[in-house]
């Protein structure tokens, strides 16, 4: 079985991927979207817990990265989920 912030980390790879991105992760365990010149274009920066998990999302600006999304939703909470999902679709 694997461990439900699979759902969350696979999706993210897929969807960018879909959009011809990579996601790579750092040593400090933060996911970084890049494209085929190797810029940094997102920056997924995921905890998970036992109840829930906690995500923000920087994007790139003229300055660097910035903070463009936070979350904190409890695993239960389908609802929050789905629409942090289509939030990255929509990145």
């Amino acid at each position: 079985m694997k461990p439900v912030s699979y759902v969350i980390t696979n999706f993210i790879e897929k969807t960018m991927n879909m959009k011809g991105l990579s996601l790579y992760i750092t040593a400090d365990g933060k996911y970084l979207v890049m494209d085929g010149a190797f810029d940094t274009l997102f920056k997924f920066d995921l905890i998970f817990s036992d109840n829930d998990f906690s995500c923000q999302i920087l994007a790139k600006g003229d300055m660097g990265l910035f903070l463009k999304h936070a979350v904190n939703i409890p695993w239960t909470n389908g609802e929050a989920i789905r629409e942090f999902m289509d939030y990255v679709r929509q990145l």
